[in-house]
């Protein structure tokens, strides 16, 4: 996906010459850019950076922008493998290569200098990172596939790449060390200890206690002190964004302005990556009025304040008070309320709801009867929720089996709870697509429920994401499989079918919009794939059941 226009923005013919200013406009001559400036001088870069004690650094808009329009395009100031690697990950055999990432094994093709693992024997990486990997003593058997995993930590990289801009970038290395670190805030936490083992000590140990009595040491970094290594680990838990390639390799990158964006649990911005690049370019997600602060969401928009709380205050070291967060119904969607903990009988229709939603250990009271419980239980009571969620999600659930643990959670559960949203978000899936449950065989009743269950969750996703903008990929399914029901009782009831059509293509058509955000993931990438055949078959029935009236 790129992000520049190819063509002159005045005559229209291809153009080389760039606005030097976004980047993102091209002509063919300075004549044509003078000529264009009143046009485009609203759109260019409509945004500046701001500062205050409480925000730091954040950007604002400078110009009404429209929703969709490209706020800025931005280079990276360094790019590396994933920062952050699941269990497996850190076990597995395939790792990125260390030139282009494409997935490799540990023990095929290795770089002749520095002998990490390659895709193959041509691809060459970088020659000062090279030479510092190969001041390591690499493992002498291609054997032993753990004690290779446990000498190529791709992780630690990210950290070793930021370190060699000191000689390779000096400005990309100053402007790196002015972003948000937390280093007194990470002192002593898990995070801390984590990266002095899997990082700071590896690096150290392996590699960079060997600069001194390199031939090269005049080429290479001259501070490497486990200090700076820490504060480099900070710096990248607090402010990398994840780049995924078309492979499906993850990678992190750090930008300078991108990473200046704060944090809302409803953001107004959304951002794409040009796969080739790896450069930024950050988008409104709806019209933004001259003033507004862009902001992204820097946690997962589907769970409850107080996991969002929790994973914002261990990652990123700030608690949120946005209008969400300080609401106990969450903007209305209930996506953390219980059902009344307290009546045995459950003749008491109430939702227990945690009275100060910001404070982790407060009391939870039922907005109708007096009935308060404690945090703790209430945390205990989801933490039991989460593991069978997750136990079930984690196999290949059948539709009966995840109607099963619907009817059980629904005794305790708001029906908008997260772990409601993500079970129904799985059975629409289902309904229509399992083997016995194809469309044509759903009974009216299952069909009329599926239609509920989109419903539901498309109203959810409204109340949390009006903008469709973190949750694009769920609104993406959810309206397609709005559009199959709809389509699938179109052929049951011959009188409606004009008008059931006609309402399956406008979600089509709402759905092809919402994809569009999305376009440089993977995900989706195969759902706008989906999405064009379902156009295809669409018109199709529509064409059939037209003929045959």
């Amino acid at each position: 996906m790129t992000f520049t226009k190819t063509n002159c923005a005045v005559c229209h013919v291809a153009a080389r010459l760039t606005c030097t200013r976004c980047k993102v406009v091209r002509y063919c001559n300075g004549e044509h850019q003078k000529q264009d400036w009143p046009q485009h001088k609203s759109c260019c870069r409509p945004f500046r950076e701001q500062q205050d004690a409480q925000l730091g650094r954040y950007l604002v808009a400078t110009h009404n922008v429209m929703a969709k329009q490209i706020i800025f395009v931005e280079d990276p100031l360094v790019v590396g493998p994933k920062w952050f690697l699941t269990d497996e990950e850190k076990s597995s055999s395939i790792v990125p290569c260390v030139g282009c990432y494409t997935p490799c094994r540990v023990d095929k093709h290795h770089c002749r200098n520095c002998r990490w693992p390659v895709c193959s024997i041509g691809c060459e990486h970088e020659k000062l990172e090279c030479s510092v990997l190969s001041l390591g003593s690499a493992p002498r058997t291609k054997t032993d596939v753990r004690a290779l995993v446990d000498y190529y930590r791709h992780d630690a990289l990210l950290v070793l790449k930021c370190l060699l801009l000191q000689q390779q970038h000096p400005d990309r290395w100053r402007a790196l060390l002015e972003m948000q670190s937390h280093e007194e805030e990470r002192l002593g936490t898990e995070l801390h200890q984590e990266a002095e083992q899997r990082i700071v000590g590896y690096l150290q140990q392996r590699f960079l206690q060997r600069i001194k009595q390199s031939k090269q040491r005049d080429s290479m970094p001259s501070d490497y002190e486990p200090q700076l290594l820490h504060r480099l680990c900070g710096i990248i838990e607090t402010n990398y964004m994840v780049i995924e390639l078309s492979t499906g390799i993850e990678l992190s990158g750090l930008f300078r302005q991108a990473c200046m964006m704060e944090h809302a649990c409803q953001p107004n911005c959304y951002f794409q990556f040009d796969a080739a690049t790896q450069r930024i370019a950050v988008r409104a997600g709806c019209g933004l009025k001259k003033g507004d602060h862009l902001k992204i969401t820097y946690t997962n928009i589907l769970w409850g304040t107080q996991m969002r709380q929790h994973h914002l205050l261990m990652t990123k070291h700030f608690s949120c008070r946005c209008a969400r967060c300080e609401d106990p119904t969450e903007n209305g969607s209930y996506v953390s309320a219980m059902r009344c903990l307290g009546d045995v009988s459950k003749s008491c229709v109430g939702v227990q709801l945690p009275v100060d939603p910001l404070d982790e250990k407060t009391q939870w009271k039922c907005d109708t009867c007096p009935m308060v419980v404690d945090a703790a239980y209430v945390t205990e009571v989801q933490t039991h929720m989460t593991e069978q969620v997750e136990s079930l999600l984690a196999g290949r659930p059948t539709a009966s089996h995840v109607e099963l643990l619907l009817a059980r959670l629904s005794q305790l559960l708001h029906t908008n709870h997260f772990h409601m949203f993500n079970l129904k978000h799985t059975l629409v899936q289902l309904y229509g697509h399992e083997a016995g449950l194809e469309l044509a065989t759903l009974s009216d009743l299952q069909l009329g429920r599926k239609q509920r269950l989109c419903n539901e969750l498309y109203n959810v996703c409204h109340l949390l994401d009006p903008h469709s903008i973190k949750l694009a990929i769920y609104v993406s399914t959810i309206l397609i499989e709005m559009t199959h029901t709809l389509e699938e009782r179109a052929r049951r009831q011959h009188t409606e079918a004009a008008a059931l059509l006609e309402q399956a293509e406008l979600r089509l058509k709402e759905a092809q919009d919402v994809v569009e955000k999305v376009l440089d993931s993977v995900a989706g990438k195969k759902l706008n794939d989906k999405l064009q055949q379902h156009f295809a078959e669409h018109y199709k029935l529509t064409a059939t059941l037209k003929f045959n009236k």
